[in-house]
């Protein structure tokens, strides 16, 4: 699950001047929707994600909370998210 999440994480831009206009282009909806959620900084994308980790370090992306990153399961990913949490 790991690999598949920093899979992922590779594919989908994660750079904060990234343009979410290319977002549309992605054709996996869990794909777009957290490339969405992050470069937009909307949660509201974020909720649309299955998966919960990413769903979770989705949150933090677009709000910055880091309270979401203890939700996520992948220890991972959890340390990625914590790491760039901002409050």
């Amino acid at each position: 699950m790991t690999r598949l999440i920093a899979a992922f994480l590779l594919v989908v831009p994660l750079a904060a001047g990234a343009d979410s206009s290319s977002c549309y282009n992605i054709q996996d909806p869990d794909r777009r929707a957290f490339c969405l959620g992050s470069t937009q900084r909307k949660a509201s994308y974020c909720y649309n994600i299955r998966d919960m980790d990413l769903r979770n370090y989705c949150l933090t992306l677009a709000d910055g909370q880091r309270s979401h990153c203890y939700n996520i399961q992948s220890k991972d990913l959890k340390n990625q998210c914590l790491a760039g949490a901002t409050k």
